[in-house]
């Protein structure tokens, strides 16, 4: 077993001069690791701003969107009053005319009985 350990120790020991070599040391690596952390904490704060400003402009987008409704509601309320008043208009300028096709027609006949009443007194 103390060869076992002998042997584990130097592989170790091996392993750790190797790394060293290859400038992979336990300060490099965790030196590393905090700036892999901070660049992730950068990231986040980057996402999590960009959340902010996608419900800000998800906001306003709904709000222009009910303006948009509530305008065309105004529109369509607008054209249906325009249509109803178009149609009474036309309904006012048909009993125009027949008011004044009935004026006529009774202006005809009281120059007709004025004529006989005319004609019988002479």
């Amino acid at each position: 077993q103390t060869e076992q350990t002998n042997a584990t120790k130097a592989d170790m020991q091996k392993l750790l001069v190797e790394l060293e070599a290859s400038g992979t040391t336990a300060d490099n690596l965790e030196n590393k690791l905090i700036s892999k952390e901070e660049a992730n904490r950068k990231l986040m704060q980057e996402i999590d701003s960009m959340k902010m400003e996608n419900d800000k402009q998800d906001k306003e987008l709904k709000a222009f969107l009910m303006q948009q409704t509530e305008q065309t509601n105004a529109i369509k309320a607008y054209d249906e009053k325009q249509t109803e008043l178009v149609g009474r208009l036309s309904k006012a300028e048909q009993d125009e005319a027949r008011v004044a096709k009935e004026l006529e027609a009774l202006i005809q006949q009281l120059a007709e009985a004025n004529e006989q009443g005319t004609h019988s007194v002479s």
